[in-house]
């Protein structure tokens, strides 16, 4: 009878740990412009029906910043329910597109920001232009020195950004010519602060790395052409306590069967 209530008893431990192994969780993705595929849609409506909190697009939701592309994006998100973060890409800055206006159209203090969910803060970059200015990277430096691990509860630390940085000897498409060297002054600040995972997108494909410590992850497939050999979808990221996982989740398009 003992040994019975003992293994019940553990296994109930071990439920509880597998079921509270990652306290919560959020899905990003970029790149939805000229979607002819419907992946976005297939995307809110994935993460609206799931415990995942919000989705965070790291950018290109649009082709230009027309009246008429701003209108499409509208429609595809006017029924999502949870917070949708964004991020500036450069698609958003063709077309006579400026930061500020980007900023204002979504209710933000700058196209830099952050905001902290839980246990997380989150640092978002504008890096839309193809690098990091030291004006960029100071409000970073900033940012990140006010809102520690450690503090008001913070566990972890994100940054969000369109063009993933450089690891040395990968160079994104459409970035200046110093990029790398620029990247080399951004790392030493995530790692300075302790930053878990920089999240991107641009790149039309998706990708994982370790960047000297730091989760590098590119999602680039929420609509727009792929490079070969790639797949549509989004990432689900779970967080605890520093801890962040990433789960890769396929989205077929909606006119094939396969």
């Amino acid at each position: 009878m003992r040994r019975t209530v003992f293994l019940i008893a553990l296994l109930f431990s071990l439920l509880s740990a597998a079921k509270d192994a990652f306290a919560w969780s959020f899905a990003v993705c970029g790149d939805s412009r000229d979607d002819r595929d419907g992946i976005l849609p297939q995307i809110l409506s994935a993460v609206d029906n799931s415990d995942m909190e919000f989705l965070l697009h790291t950018g290109d939701m649009v082709n230009e910043d027309a009246p008429g592309e701003w209108d499409k994006y509208r429609e595809a998100t006017a029924r999502f329910r949870k917070p949708l973060r964004v991020v500036i890409g450069n698609h958003e800055l063709y077309g006579g597109g400026k930061p500020e206006k980007f900023a204002e159209r979504f209710g933000l203090p700058d196209a830099s920001w952050s905001f902290t969910h839980k246990d997380a803060h989150f640092a978002i970059v504008d890096n839309a232009k193809g690098t990091f200015t030291d004006n960029t990277l100071a409000w970073l430096d900033r940012d990140l020195a006010a809102h520690p691990k450690g503090k008001d509860g913070i566990a972890t630390l994100i940054v969000a950004m369109h063009i993933p940085p450089a690891p040395e000897g990968n160079r994104p498409h459409g970035v200046r010519f110093d990029y790398e060297e620029r990247s080399a002054k951004l790392l030493a600040i995530l790692k300075r602060h302790g930053v878990d995972a920089v999240l991107s997108g641009h790149e039309h494909m998706q990708h994982v790395e370790n960047w000297e410590g730091v989760l590098l992850l590119i999602s680039g497939g929420a609509g727009a052409k792929l490079v070969p050999f790639q797949k549509y979808g989004y990432y689900r990221i779970d967080v605890e306590n520093g801890k962040v996982r990433e789960s890769f989740r396929p989205v077929r398009p909606a006119n094939k069967s396969r």
